[in-house]
């Protein structure tokens, strides 16, 4: 089965595509359509949206990996826009905001066990992060070759990310935010490294694993079987 993964917001874009600080992506798997995150300028990332041709109404399930503005920003702009999606966020976002996303969809709080989605798509148990009050969520999707992690902000530590996510099996790609990861021996197993926003070391990533890392960027599409 396959399994298409977009960027649709990041600190870096292809001509057509606006830059912001942040990340978004789009899954699209066996009819369904997903987003991962919203970045924060939802204006933004609806005309990122439409540029990559995806429709908001499509959307069968919304994904929040924490509470931080740039993964939230243009989440409100995004529920205006659809029809009644299933929205996961970690149970430890605040009272307040998981109000506002009742009035457009149906929530789904993740707690100290995965979500699943689809019989081949989850979340990550909420994990603890070295910031206080902070807890996130991320996103693994089954493949013929193993599991896809799509990472916010990689807060609760990419290496413990990837240690839940063997779990499950096998890891074979990471897309998404790494933040301060610096033990990047730990990525020598993995086929596919994809590092995006706030990935301090994205540089040293690419370097190191020229062969199977690949720069993020708005408008970079990727297809897992």
């Amino acid at each position: 089965m396959t399994t298409k993964i977009s960027i649709v917001y990041d600190d870096q874009s292809s001509k057509g595509f606006i830059t912001g600080w942040g990340f978004s992506a789009v899954i699209e798997r066996d009819g369904k359509i997903l987003l991962f995150d919203a970045g924060w300028d939802g204006i933004a990332l609806l005309k990122n949206l439409k540029t990559a041709n995806f429709d908001p109404k499509k959307f069968s399930h919304i994904i929040i990996s924490h509470k931080h503005w740039d993964h939230i920003g243009g989440l409100n702009a995004v529920l205006y826009q659809t029809n009644n999606p299933t929205v996961f966020v970690p149970s430890s976002i605040s009272s307040r905001l998981k109000a506002e996303i009742t009035k457009f969809a149906d929530l789904r709080e993740v707690v100290d066990v995965k979500a699943e989605i689809t019989s081949e798509i989850w979340t990550t148990p909420q994990m603890k992060t070295d910031i206080a009050d902070l807890q996130e969520i991320s996103l693994l999707i089954q493949t013929k070759k193993g599991i896809v992690i799509i990472c916010g902000c990689s807060h609760s530590g990419l290496d413990k990310i990837i240690k839940v996510a063997t779990k499950f099996g096998k890891v074979h790609a990471v897309i998404g935010g790494f933040h301060g990861f610096d033990k990047l021996d730990y990525l020598e197993s993995i086929e596919v490294i994809i590092p995006c926003h706030c990935t301090k070391n994205k540089r040293a990533i690419l370097e190191k694993y020229p062969e199977k890392s690949i720069k993020c960027y708005s408008g970079l599409e990727i297809t897992f079987e």
